[in-house]
C-alpha cells in the first residue's frame, strides 16, 4: 500500500516562521521589557533570568539577546538541513517544526500584549506571570 504523499515544503514559509517568532521573542520582548521595567521597576519583571539582566549593564543585556537569536537561527538551520537530508521525514520535520514556531509566535504575541498591559495598566494579564 503507497503512503500519500504530504507535497512539496514551502521552506521559505518557514524562514518566514522563525523571522517572526524571534521578532516578537527578541527585539519586540526587550524593548517592551525595558519599557515595563522603566515604569513599573525592574523588581515586578516574573522570568527570574531577565530579571538578573536587568540589573546586568545594558550591553550585557542585549549581547545575550543577540547571542540567542544567532543560536536560534544556528539551530533551526541545522534542523533545516536534516530535514532536507530525509527523504522520508524531511516534510513532516518541517510541518511539525512549522507547528512549533506557530506556536512559538503565539507565545511571544501574548507575552508582548501581557507587556502592553503592565505599561497602560500596571499588572499583568496572565495570572502566571503577574
Amino acid at each position: 500500500m503507497e503512503r500519500p504523499s504530504l507535497g512539496p515544503v514551502d521552506r521559505e514559509s518557514y524562514w518566514g516562521w522563525v523571522a517572526s517568532a524571534l521578532f516578537l521573542l527578541l527585539p519586540v520582548d526587550l524593548f517592551t521589557t525595558l519599557l515595563c521595567a522603566a515604569v513599573v521597576g525592574p523588581d515586578a519583571e516574573s522570568n527570574p533570568w531577565m530579571a538578573w539582566l536587568l540589573a546586568q549593564p545594558p550591553s550585557l543585556l542585549v549581547a545575550v539577546h543577540v547571542a540567542v537569536g544567532v543560536a536560534a537561527v544556528a539551530g533551526f538551520a541545522a534542523y533545516e538541513a536534516v530535514s532536507r537530508r530525509s527523504e522520508r521525514f524531511g516534510a513532516v520535520m518541517l510541518r511539525a517544526a512549522r507547528l512549533y514556531l506557530v506556536l512559538l509566535t503565539t507565545a511571544g504575541f501574548l507575552i508582548f500584549l501581557n507587556n502592553l498591559g503592565v505599561l497602560l495598566f500596571r499588572r499583568s494579564f496572565l495570572p502566571a506571570l503577574g
